[in-house]
């Protein structure tokens, strides 16, 4: 089994749909856990930054049902199982002892890991096994992690969920994807993000041939509500703008673990 971490619905069809359709025609199982995917706390009063989103997604005052439909539609075209994690988008987390929202603007949601966020409270190990058990993950299964380039805080929530899993499971075979299209901002970024795992990783190149491609773009056309935040004005840009980028780099691009040393992970 293939298990790709995806701190939102959309983050892994937009940066490994690719590969997760030729590892499914293959007869491979692959697995998408969204994280990230639960309803807004009762205690969130919504800001202009979540009411301006909501806005643009065209969702509701709750988009959650709605971004989950759209998540399982893309998981049909890429042949993969889906499943959803209880928690907030960091839109709607708020410091549990003043009630104020913790990332109310876009500078933000691609800064720092709040101290107030809840999801510091919670402990890693007991949602490793969870994972592990909820998925039933066997030692030769695969991990896939976003490497998180850009820096989004979920994206970093869940990149050092997975480096605490490594410490837990060792001997899985284990990836850090790079994480589209924050990759915009430049190899610069790719490779400070990989500094910032403190690990020894390598690059690996998965080239995709055409179906494969095709399957990625139909995938992404799926997230209708998050194509104008992520600046395609239509699905023609997506497409355009997906192809581009694979046609430069060769396909998709992962950081392979190749060890664990005995250093603790953050």
């Amino acid at each position: 089994m293939h298990l790709f971490l995806s701190p939102h619905a959309d983050d892994a069809a937009l940066s490994c749909g690719g590969q997760i359709a030729q590892l499914t025609r293959r007869g491979e199982r692959v697995l998408i856990f969204t994280i990230m995917a639960g309803d807004p706390p009762v205690e969130f009063k919504p800001t202009p930054f979540s009411q301006k989103l909501h806005t643009e997604w065209g969702l509701g005052d709750n988009p959650v049902p709605g971004r989950h439909a759209e998540d399982e539609a893309a998981a049909r075209i890429l042949g993969a199982e889906i499943r959803f994690g209880p928690y907030p988008d960091c839109i709607y987390r708020v410091d549990p002892q003043t009630g104020i929202a913790l990332y109310p603007d876009e500078a933000a949601i691609c800064g720092p890991v709040q101290p107030g966020d809840p999801l510091n409270d919670v402990t890693r190990a007991a949602v490793i096994q969870a994972i592990v058990g909820l998925f039933n993950v066997q030692p030769t299964d695969t991990l896939h992690i976003p490497l998180a380039v850009g820096r989004h805080v979920d994206h970093q929530i869940v990149r050092d969920l997975g480096k605490a899993f490594i410490r837990w499971r060792p001997n899985n075979p284990v990836y850090f994807y790079e994480d589209f299209p924050y990759t915009r901002q430049g190899e610069a970024a790719i490779q400070a993000a990989v500094k910032s795992l403190d690990l020894e990783v390598t690059r690996v190149m998965h080239a995709l041939d055409a179906d494969a491609i095709d399957a990625r773009i139909a995938a992404i056309k799926c997230y209708r509500s998050q194509l104008a935040s992520l600046k395609w004005p239509t699905p023609v840009s997506m497409a355009t703008e997906v192809r581009s980028t694979i046609a430069q780099i060769g396909g998709e691009r992962e950081w392979r673990l190749l060890f664990v040393s005995d250093s603790p992970l953050n």
